[in-house]
């Protein structure tokens, strides 16, 4: 009797590794990933009032979904009082391979090419305006990983 008792309790014991093990090797599998896809290197310059200003331009890289605002945690710094701490957001669709500008319910609202909208397609060269500064959207179509 003591022999089957051992036996089954062997059994049990190795049914539960295997059980754990199986869970194990099912949630790493899961934790693994998938490749994201290429996105197009685009950056936001910011024009200046006067093309003969000697100020610097400033130019900012966008790689992902990035904030333009008044807020310093922002990637796009708006410096401007009619702008929201965080006004619009720069988003990569990958469904349609675009790229989308998103207000973010600001007050003084956000314009693309001189139109307010809510959210609206970027193509190359459009002009946005937050609050009273502008920036001129570049993306070349080049991808980045």
């Amino acid at each position: 009797m003591d022999v089957v008792l051992f036996a089954l309790r062997m059994l049990i014991v190795v049914a539960l590794y295997a059980f754990l093990s199986a869970l194990l090797w099912a949630l790493l599998q899961e934790r693994v990933p998938a490749p994201s896809p290429a996105v197009p290197t685009s950056r936001l310059t910011q024009l200046t009032d006067d093309e003969a200003d000697s100020a610097p331009k400033r130019y900012y890289a966008i790689r992902s979904a990035a904030w333009i605002g008044r807020d310093p945690n922002c990637l796009v710094h708006a410096d401007d009082e009619f702008a929201s701490a965080r006004h619009a957001q720069v988003l990569w669709h990958a469904e349609d391979q675009a790229w989308w500008i998103e207000d973010n319910l600001s007050r003084n609202g956000t314009f693309v090419n001189g139109q307010r909208v809510m959210r609206s397609r970027l193509k190359d060269g459009d002009v946005i305006r937050v609050g009273r500064v502008q920036f001129k959207f570049e993306s070349d179509g080049a991808a980045v990983s």
